[in-house]
This record gives structure tokens, C-alpha cells and sequence, in this order.
């Protein structure tokens, strides 16, 4: 038995390992959920929490399955549910009325249950009802108000209670039983063991049992505390007893090695430590929607669940964020804070406020802030400067004096005050920048910065000589202030330059930041711009946080302030927050659809193609503030970027075998990945057994093709037969034909030939037969001449000269004989030119007909007295007007026209 609660209780310490302290100064944040939001199942008896982190209830309409976003809810029986025990991520035990049993998560991911209760009615006229369900070694234990079940091995076994079991504890792996009349009882794993009876014979209602040391302390419903000891039973006073009496104590659980926390019926719960010292306490008044706790369970990630007489809420006991709200609006919604003296200024919506640092703690009640006289109105910031605290406030700039304040400057809307180079403050007022100087323990007002307008919200200082300016609804501004404080050199950065909502500046150690309420940029010095920030900071999650309060207010070493709507909130520095992986990432659904619906998907799964389209669920269970980045293998070609949605999908996917692959981020720590495999088979027209037929189809019509081909082969050589006879017909009979007309055109070649040799022939006669006349013709008129001469000596002189003259004119007169001769020759040529190109010239068509006839550029230029070089032009111009690109030969074009 030592054994055993050795092991046991070595479990429960590693359990609770992170549980080291509860934050007393303000209240834990408290997410409620009502009826309408998980199904109107009723009232919630009893909660537990899966390793994973899945949160099981056991509820008036069956098992209730909650991951911090999504409800699930499965029901087998008619009655309530009544008792949960949950003993691994896909296996949970539960008693009901008349009824328990056993619910297993099956493939996909669904659970189904399987009632062990071997009774279907009533036996005796008695309904039982399951309230406890507990695991003692390798027994499952089920207990109702008359019996408790023992199932091992598949076996049953049954105890009946002495009178009747009104409520029943599993301590340190030990099994306590409260009978309404006979006393406590263990059961040891083998039989019912009478602890104690009640003093005086008088019934106990015993709501929990918990060890202090060796010592077993009871806790009973309205008569205190006792403690069993050595055989007695001892009532004992701790600082609760009072208000556990009075409020009557429903439930009870340890909160690991420190703390307990008390359900009550009247008055919500409340935390003590070991000594019974109140922690929290926390009721209807402070966020719960009802007052009668009647079950808890406190899971590993810092959140204490309460099942409450009406909906159902979790306290985040182990963040190092804790809250304080204006009851009643008391204060109303905080700005700003500080501390002076020990003493906690807060300024609010409402005025300035301030109490004992030493008071602000949540396990009272009532409102612990005092307003300072004459402070009604809007605060917007407080700043200690040399121990004096200045308030900056919508009728103006004060200094605390002795709880009063003090005007400063009249002013309107100072909403930042800060330090600027040695002995001097800015503040941002509605209207711009004002400058002051410290003087005599106070401030006094010098001048108004020049060329800032507008309501300044921020003032950052860079060095002596640079500030940053916030101006919502316009920009960031910087600026140099010159030694007369004059705004020099700005720099506007318009809002419009920067994602997301009302932009703030954050000084980081002389790195400048901008803070939106979804981006973060840097400024660079070298080029003066601001680009998105490389590294992120890591901002506290805060429910409720006041729109443009990114970056906390600086209380003291230990403690960051934060605005809140209808509060404020505090963030404990080194604190030693709660395992931020406490809970595992699992895949919450896993689906196919199409038009035909939704279909769940399992592991491994197989999918007709007409079911690609995959429907992904996934989540860390029951913790804040996580971020999600998933990969689908084969499709994806990166990981998607971080964001909070926790489902995706993926439409018409090709087949093949994908992997999705998901991984957790919360702040920069960053969960294993987990993966999702599934092939998605291809269409009936692209599977193997298509490939097979179309194999068989193929093959078949080749080999009807090849039997056709060989008959029509057969066929086709017969007809060749025949045509090979008829062909050798015709050829021979073509054969004389052409011999008959190759003999008749070489008999026409003959013919032309000699008709252009007798052309030719004929025109070289008519040339001579000229040439023979003029000559003549000269002969004549110089023997005429000399006739005069020898008749008339006297004109011989006139004579000789004349003839001189007409010898001359003759032989300096061209002689166009070829001229002539080649445009006789070519006037067919001509015409065809002509009439294809008729923009040629004369010039044009006889250049045309000397270079066919093979005549180079010298030899034209002689004959028509021109330089070589003209010929070149001319033959340029000619290939234009033939329409001829550079590549075309001149020569062959003219040969080849006809």
C-alpha cells in the first residue's frame, strides 16, 4: 500500500510541478460559457481533463467534449451523466443514471459507447445514479448512493453501502466513501474499511477529503473543517472556516501541492493556501454568472474549470496577467498608474485614484480605491519626475500635493508628460507640445512648441535633440528641437503608412518601433523609413485591452500596468508562468465532401477521386493565444504563414499520396509537428484497371487492324498484278509517244534557230547596207566639193573648210548601230518588261538587256560614255523598281523572266 501511494503521490507532484504560486494582487481572468453556447445541455456534474488537453464534462444530455473553441457531444443513454473518468486521450469511463460504461474514440475520431451496467430496469423500485467513477490499480470502481461496482478482469463485482453512500473522493490514489449514517469508509481494493464514524452519532455531509501531512483533513458541507488523527476526529479553524460554513461548501479539489479551492453554494469559490488563508475569492459579483459550484477540475495548463448551477466558466489561476474591474463602476476604466510612496495611483475615466499597495488584494470584497480630491475627470497619464507625480488630465497639468492636486497649467488635455534633456518636461495637450522647466520642486510653463498642431497622445524622446510625436488620426512625427525649442527638420510618417489601427511608438532601448494592432515596423537611420520588424516583440495576451495600448506601462521591477475597458490589468514580471505545452496538438476533424456531403476521414485512408476535397480541424486544446502554421506534402510548395485559424481546406486535390503536416506556436516557443497521411485514388478513367483495358483495347485493334491489313494486302496484290500489265501497256505506248514529240521539239528548236540566225543575218545586212550608204553619201559630197575647187581655185579655202567640217561631223557622230541592233533583238523582252514593270524607262529596259546578255559594268558604261560608277547606281535603282531584295541575283532574275 506504501508502495503504491509513494508512486501515486510522486505523480501528483510532477503533475502540479508548474502550480507554484497563485498571484494574489487582482483577479485571474474568468471565461464564462452559458447554456446556449454548448447546446443547452443542462446542468454539469463533473469535469476532466485529457493529457492532450481536452476538457470532458459529464452533462444533463450526455458527454460534453470541449478544445477552447469547439463543443463536441455525444450521448448513448437515456439519464444523466453523472461521473467522467478519463483514462487516456481516446478512452473514457462514465457513470449515468442507471447506467455506465465505457466511451471509446473510434477511427474517426468519434466516440461510441458500450454500457457495462449489467441491470436494464429498476431493481427494488431503485433508480441508481453513478456519481463517482475512479481507476484503483487495474479495477475500475463505479459508485451510486446504494452500491459501488468493482469491474476486473471483465468480471463485476458489487458492495452495498451500510445505509447510503452520499458522496464518495479519490485522494492520493486512495478511494474515501462518505456514508449519510455510518461514517467514512475505504475501499482498499478488496473490501470496505470503516475509517471513522460520525461524532455523537450525528451525520457529517462531507464534501471533500484532502491529507495535511499524515493527518486526513475532512471538509464538510456547512460544519467546517476536522482533521482525523490517531484515531480522532478534530474540528480545527482556519481563516476560511467562517465563510465556508456560512456559504456551504459543495465541492472541494487540491490545487497541486499549495493551494485548495472551495465550491460553494452561496458564494462562488475561493483559493486558500495550505493554512486556509484566502488567496482569491471569486463570485457572481467578480465574473462568474452563478454563485453554486458544483464540480471543479483543475487542469495541468494554470485553468481551474467550474461547473456551475447555471453555465460553465475557467479561471486562468496560473497566468502571471491578473485583473481588477470596476464594480458597480466604482472607478470605471484605468489609463495609467503609478506609485509613489507605496501607494498605488490609478487614473481612470472618472478621476484619480489611489489606495495601499498592501490592499489590493482579490480575496475581499468591496471597493478598495479612494478618489483624490478634486480629481474628477478624464486621466491620461501620471509621471513621477524627481518624487513628485504629475497628472496629466483633460482640464489640465497637476502636482500631487499631500492627496490634493494642484493645477500647474490651465491648459486643456495634456495626455503625455515626459522628461526632455536636463531640466525640462514636454507635455502633449490637445493642441500641440508645450515646454516646461523645472523650478523650484514644480514646473514652469516656457513656451509652446511651434508647428505642432493636433491632439499629441505620445511624446518619445530619441536624444537631446530628437523627439518622436504621436498624433492619432494623422501620423508619427520627427522632429529636432533646436536650443529655443523650435520644431526643426520634421519628418511625417502618415498613419496610412502603417497596417492595421491606431499606431503607437515604442522606444526599445533607442530603437524605435511602431506598434499597430496587427504589424510591427522598425525605423532605419540610414534611410529614414520604416520597414516591417525583423523580430517581433512578444506582447502579453490581455483580455480586454483598451484599442491603441500595445506596449505596457512600466509600474515598478516586478509589475507592468495595461488598460483594460471597465478596469485595468496587471502583468506580474519573472513570474513562473505555466507550461505553455501543456496541452498536445491533435486533429480535432478530418473530413472528405462534395456535393453529396461530408464524410469523416481516417488515418491512411484510401479516397475516390470524387472526394477531393479535404476538410482539416486541428487545435491545442484549452490554451491561449496560439498560432498555427500547417504543409500539405504534395501540393503545397511552403508552409503557410502563422495565424490563428485552426481549420483549413483543400479543394479538387490531383491523385497521389499527401502528408498534412500542422505545428503550434505560442509567443516563440513552437510544438512538434503532427501529421495527417491519405492517398486520393484516381478517377475509374485513370486507374490501373482502365490502364489494363485501354492495354487490352489497343492490343485488340492492332490485331484486327493487322487481319485487315493482310486481306486487304492480298487484294491490293492482285490489283498490282494487274496494273503492273496495264502499266507496261501504257508505258511502252507513252514511250513512242514522247520519241515522237522529243523528234517534232527538236525539229521546232531547229526551225527558231534558224529563223533568229536569219533575223540576225538580215539586220547585220540592213546595218552594213547604212553603214555602206552614208559613206557613200559623204564620198559624193566631198568629190562635189573638190569639183568646185578645181573650178573655182578661189573658193578652195571655203571649200576645204568645209569639207574639214563634215569629215569631222561624221566621225564624231555615235554610231547606234548596236543600239539598234539589241533593241531589235529584245522587243519581246521589252514588252513583257513593260508590261509587268511599267514605271521602267528606255535607259532601264536596254540596261536590262545588256546584263542578261552577261555585259559587266565597263563595258555598259562605254557604251553608253558614262563613268563605271553610274552603272552601279543605275543597276541599284533598277533592283528597287524590280521590287528585288538584297538577297536576289539580278543577272538570274533577268534570265529567268518571262
Amino acid at each position: 500500500m506504501l508502495k503504491y501511494f509513494f508512486v501515486y503521490f510522486l505523480l501528483f507532484l510532477s503533475f502540479f510541478s508548474n502550480a507554484q504560486s497563485i498571484l494574489e494582487k487582482g483577479m485571474p481572468f474568468v471565461q464564462n460559457y452559458l447554456p446556449e453556447s454548448y447546446g443547452n445541455h443542462g446542468k454539469i456534474w463533473d469535469i476532466k481533463s485529457a493529457k492532450n488537453g481536452m476538457i470532458y464534462m459529464a452533462s444533463e444530455d450526455g458527454l460534453l467534449e470541449f478544445d477552447g473553441k469547439t463543443w463536441g457531444h455525444f450521448k448513448s443513454y437515456r439519464g444523466y451523466t453523472r461521473s467522467l473518468y478519463v483514462a487516456n486521450d481516446s478512452t473514457i469511463y462514465a457513470g449515468a443514471d442507471m447506467d455506465f460504461g465505457i466511451w471509446k474514440r473510434n477511427k474517426f475520431r468519434k466516440f461510441t459507447f458500450t454500457s457495462l451496467y449489467p441491470f436494464k430496469k429498476k431493481i427494488g423500485g431503485v433508480n441508481e445514479e453513478f456519481w463517482g467513477t475512479y481507476q484503483i490499480k487495474n479495477q475500475m470502481v463505479f459508485v451510486s448512493h446504494q452500491n459501488i461496482y468493482i469491474r476486473s478482469e471483465k468480471k463485476l463485482t458489487k458492495f452495498s453501502a451500510k445505509s447510503r453512500f452520499s458522496n464518495s473522493f479519490f485522494v492520493n490514489g486512495r478511494l474515501f466513501l462518505a456514508d449519510e449514517k455510518k461514517g467514512l469508509f475505504e475501499y482498499d481494493g478488496i473490501q470496505l474499511k470503516l475509517l471513522f464514524s460520525y461524532p455523537d452519532k450525528s451525520s457529517l455531509d462531507v464534501s471533500g477529503v484532502f491529507f495535511n501531512g499524515n493527518s486526513l483533513r475532512i471538509i464538510t458541507k456547512d460544519k467546517g473543517i476536522f482533521e482525523w488523527n490517531n484515531g480522532r476526529l478534530i474540528p480545527i479553524q482556519l481563516e476560511v472556516s467562517s465563510v465556508l460554513i456560512k456559504n456551504k461548501v459543495f465541492s472541494f479539489i487540491t490545487l497541486g501541492t499549495q493551494y485548495y479551492a472551495f465550491g460553494t453554494i452561496l458564494d462562488g469559490i475561493y483559493i486558500t493556501d495550505l493554512n486556509g488563508k484566502i488567496i482569491q475569492h471569486i463570485n457572481k459579483s467578480k465574473g462568474l454568472p452563478n454563485n453554486t459550484v458544483l464540480c471543479m477540475n483543475y487542469q495541468k495548463s494554470g485553468k481551474l474549470w467550474l461547473g456551475l448551477d447555471y453555465g460553465i466558466s475557467s479561471v486562468d489561476i496560473q497566468n502571471h496577467i491578473t485583473y481588477f474591474y470596476s464594480q458597480d463602476d466604482d472607478f470605471g476604466t484605468g489609463y495609467t498608474a503609478a506609485f509613489k510612496d507605496d501607494t498605488f495611483f490609478l487614473g481612470s475615466n472618472q478621476g484619480l485614484y489611489f489606495t495601499d499597495w498592501n490592499e489590493m488584494g482579490n480575496s475581499g470584497s468591496g471597493n478598495f480605491l479612494r478618489m483624490v480630491e478634486g480629481s474628477e475627470g478624464q486621466v491620461w497619464t501620471l509621471k513621477n519626475i524627481d518624487g513628485n507625480l504629475y497628472c496629466g488630465h483633460d482640464k489640465g497639468l497637476f502636482i500631487l500635493e499631500k492627496n490634493s492636486l494642484k493645477k500647474v497649467n490651465n491648459e486643456y488635455g495634456v495626455s503625455a508628460i515626459t522628461p526632455f534633456r536636463k531640466d525640462y518636461v514636454l507635455t502633449g495637450n490637445y493642441s500641440g507640445i508645450f515646454v516646461y522647466k523645472k523650478e523650484n520642486n514644480t514646473l514652469k510653463f516656457i513656451k509652446k512648441l511651434n508647428l505642432i498642431v493636433g491632439a499629441v497622445s505620445q511624446i518619445e524622446v530619441e536624444n537631446d535633440h530628437t523627439i518622436w510625436i504621436n498624433i492619432p488620426n494623422y501620423g508619427i512625427l520627427r522632429t529636432t528641437v533646436d536650443a529655443s525649442f523650435n520644431a526643426v527638420n520634421r519628418q511625417i510618417f502618415p498613419d496610412s503608412n502603417f497596417k492595421g489601427n491606431l499606431p503607437h511608438i515604442y522606444n526599445n532601448n533607442g530603437k524605435i518601433k511602431i506598434v499597430t494592432s496587427s504589424e510591427q515596423y522598425d525605423f532605419s537611420y540610414s534611410n529614414n523609413t520604416f520597414s516591417p520588424a525583423s523580430e517581433k516583440l512578444q506582447l502579453p495576451l490581455i483580455n480586454g485591452k483598451l484599442s491603441g495600448f500595445y506596449i505596457p506601462q512600466k509600474l515598478s521591477a516586478e509589475y507592468n500596468f495595461f488598460p483594460i475597458y471597465n478596469g485595468f490589468a496587471l502583468e506580474k514580471l519573472n513570474f513562473q508562468d505555466k507550461n505553455r505545452f501543456s496541452s498536445r496538438l491533435i486533429f480535432t476533424k478530418a473530413q472528405m465532401f462534395n456535393n453529396m456531403g461530408n464524410f469523416d476521414l481516417e488515418e491512411n485512408q484510401k479516397l475516390p477521386y470524387r472526394f477531393n476535397n479535404l476538410r482539416f480541424v486541428f487545435s491545442l486544446p484549452n490554451e491561449e493565444g496560439v498560432e498555427y502554421q500547417y504543409f500539405l506534402d504534395g501540393f503545397s510548395k511552403d508552409w503557410s504563414v502563422w495565424n490563428s485559424e485552426n481549420k483549413i481546406e483543400f479543394l479538387g486535390l490531383k491523385e497521389g499520396t499527401y502528408s498534412f503536416l500542422v505545428k503550434a506556436k505560442i509567443g516563440n516557443q513552437i510544438s512538434d509537428v503532427k501529421t495527417f497521411t491519405f492517398r486520393i485514388n484516381p478517377p475509374w478513367y485513370r486507374s490501373l484497371y482502365s490502364y489494363a483495358a485501354y492495354l487490352l483495347m489497343i492490343a485488340g485493334f492492332f490485331y484486327f487492324l493487322k487481319k485487315y491489313q493482310e486481306n486487304k494486302l492480298k487484294k491490293q496484290k492482285l490489283e498490282l498484278l494487274k496494273k503492273e500489265q496495264n502499266a507496261l501497256r501504257e508505258q511502252a505506248e507513252k514511250h513512242r509517244q514522247e520519241m515522237f514529240f522529243e523528234k517534232q521539239r527538236q525539229l521546232e528548236n531547229e526551225k527558231n534557230n534558224l529563223k533568229e540566225e536569219i533575223k540576225n543575218k538580215t539586220i547585220e545586212l540592213a546595218t552594213k547596207a547604212k553603214e555602206d550608204e552614208d559613206k557613200n553619201r559623204l564620198l559624193s559630197t566631198i568629190n562635189e566639193k573638190i569639183l568646185e575647187i578645181e573650178n573655182n581655185p578661189n573658193i578652195s579655202k571655203i571649200r576645204l573648210g568645209e569639207i574639214r567640217r563634215t569629215l569631222k561631223t561624221y566621225l564624231e557622230t555615235d554610231d547606234h548601230t548596236f543600239e539598234i541592233q539589241m533593241d531589235e533583238l529584245h522587243q519581246e523582252f521589252f514588252k513583257a518588261m513593260r508590261k509587268k514593270f511599267p514605271n521602267l524607262s528606255i535607259y532601264d529596259l536596254r540596261l536590262c538587256a545588256y546584263l542578261k546578255i552577261g555585259l559587266n559594268s565597263k563595258e555598259m558604261a562605254d557604251i553608253f560614255q558614262v563613268l563605271p560608277s553610274s552603272i552601279n547606281v543605275s543597276r541599284s535603282r533598277l533592283r528597287k523598281k524590280l521590287g528585288l531584295k538584297p538577297e536576289d541575283d539580278l543577272f538570274d532574275f533577268l534570265n529567268n523572266f518571262e
